[in-house]
Formats: C-alpha cells, sequence, structure tokens
C-alpha cells in the first residue's frame, strides 16, 4: 500500500526506474531542509477535453474561462481553508528519513494534515453564504478539526539524481471537504556532494516543482446558467496546480 502512489506515477522520479526496489546505492538526503518557493501558481484545468492554463501569484486568486462560449469562474484563492496550494503541503522546513537499509532509495517525511473528528451536519445559516469561509452552506464539522501528521513516501531515482514524493494530502477544515483528486506530490532534481563510490555521497541541494490535482467541481465559483446547481461538466472536470521550488539542506 506504501507504495501504490509511486507505482501509479509512471513519470515520477525514481518510481518508473524501479529505484523504490533496488538495493543500489542512492545519496544521503536524510536530515532537515529549507524549502522556498516561486512567487506563480502555474494553473491548468482540463474541462471537457479541453485543457485552458493560466498564471497567479502565490496566493492564488479568481480566473474565469470562457468554455464553448460560457464563462466559468475558479475560486483558487489558497486562503480558502477547503484549498490546499502546493505550498502548504511541503512545509518551509521538511526533514527527510532513509529508514530501510535494504533499499537505500525509499525517503520518509512527516506530512501535517487537517482532518475533522466529528460528524458533517448542517451549518447554521447564520455562519454561512457570502463572505464567509464557507458561501455555498456546505455541511460542517461538529467535533475538532485536529491537526496532526502522516507520513509522506518518496524514492531516490537510481542515478540518484532526482525524486519523487507522494505528499497525498487531503483537507479537511472549518469542515469543509475537498479531497485532492490523485494527490499531490513534488518531483524534482537533486545535487550532490561525493558519489557512489564514497562513502560521503550527500543529497545538498534539491529543485522541481511541487503539484497539487483537485475535481474542478471544488473549486468553480460560477453558475452561467443561474440555475444554482453546478454543471456536470464542471463536476467532471480537474484543475492541476503547480509552483517551483528550491531546497538546501541544512
Amino acid at each position: 500500500m506504501m507504495l501504490m502512489p509511486c507505482l501509479m506515477a509512471a513519470k515520477g522520479k525514481g518510481c518508473g526506474d524501479g529505484a523504490a526496489f533496488s538495493s543500489s546505492e542512492a545519496p544521503d538526503m536524510s536530515g532537515s531542509w529549507a524549502v522556498s518557493y516561486d512567487d506563480r501558481l502555474d494553473i491548468e484545468i482540463t474541462l471537457g477535453g479541453a485543457v485552458y492554463t493560466e498564471q497567479l501569484g502565490p496566493e492564488g486568486g479568481t480566473i474565469t474561462i470562457d468554455h464553448d462560449g460560457q464563462p466559468l469562474t475558479f475560486n483558487l484563492d489558497c486562503s480558502r481553508p477547503e484549498v490546499v496550494c502546493p505550498s502548504e503541503v511541503l512545509p518551509a522546513t521538511v526533514s527527510f528519513r532513509q529508514d530501510d537499509p535494504a533499499y537505500p532509495h525509499r525517503v520518509w517525511m512527516s506530512v501535517p494534515s487537517t482532518e475533522c473528528q466529528g460528524q458533517l451536519v448542517e451549518p447554521d445559516p447564520m455562519t454561512c453564504g457570502p463572505n464567509t469561509n464557507n458561501p455555498d452552506c456546505e455541511k460542517v464539522c461538529d467535533g475538532e478539526s485536529v491537526t496532526s501528521s502522516h507520513e509522506a513516501f518518496g524514492v531516490i531515482d537510481e542515478p540518484g539524481d532526482g525524486f519523487w514524493l507522494g505528499l497525498n494530502a487531503g483537507v479537511a477544515s472549518n469542515g469543509i471537504n475537498c479531497i485532492l483528486l490523485g494527490g499531490s506530490y513534488a518531483d524534482g532534481n537533486l545535487v550532490n556532494d561525493g558519489s557512489a563510490a564514497t562513502e560521503d555521497w550527500e543529497a545538498v541541494s534539491a529543485s522541481g516543482d511541487v503539484v497539487t490535482v483537485y475535481a474542478g467541481g471544488c473549486l468553480w465559483a460560477g453558475d452561467p446558467n443561474m440555475d444554482g446547481q453546478l454543471e456536470a461538466l464542471v463536476l467532471g472536470a480537474s484543475v492541476r496546480f503547480a509552483t517551483g521550488f528550491s531546497a538546501q539542506k541544512q
């Protein structure tokens, strides 16, 4: 089960080349890393076979696309509790471990996640609607929203110069549920000191992209027909966020 996200990500560095099952030497990626992000979000919306691309600032925002003559608005504001942007699933400081000496290419990292510990119930009408964190009056959690951590699994590729990390973050904050479609992941390149022929082969910096993918209905804010219903076409859409990152081992 731990390897399933990797096996499903054929393009992920380290997944496609079978490095997850390799016993060959790998650079030492363990330790604390400082992560910084680019000042943009690349957005890709797939809708009914058409693909639309936009770019927003690091905090996201609202974009409108014209699909077959219909304006469709997506609220991609990272401050919304149900929207988890790439910089939120890979924190500013992370710590990697390589716990399995039999498979040195496997890496682990603790990732924060938020879960509702109660039941989802209808909200108080006074606490939802326009200009609130729950504009569509979605069901809310009647218990606590607890932040915990889960183990993210990743793989260093066979040559040792790239890695893939499955972040798999879902969110249920303020009782609003919007599940990431296919999870989220980081895919990047490594810069190493030393080599496989030495005992001090160490990863010292990394760069790449962090990606989160949603079902389009999670983030749709428009109603072009003014009928109060999400269009079936949009419910079948997907919205992909990506932002570049760089990281230095501390």
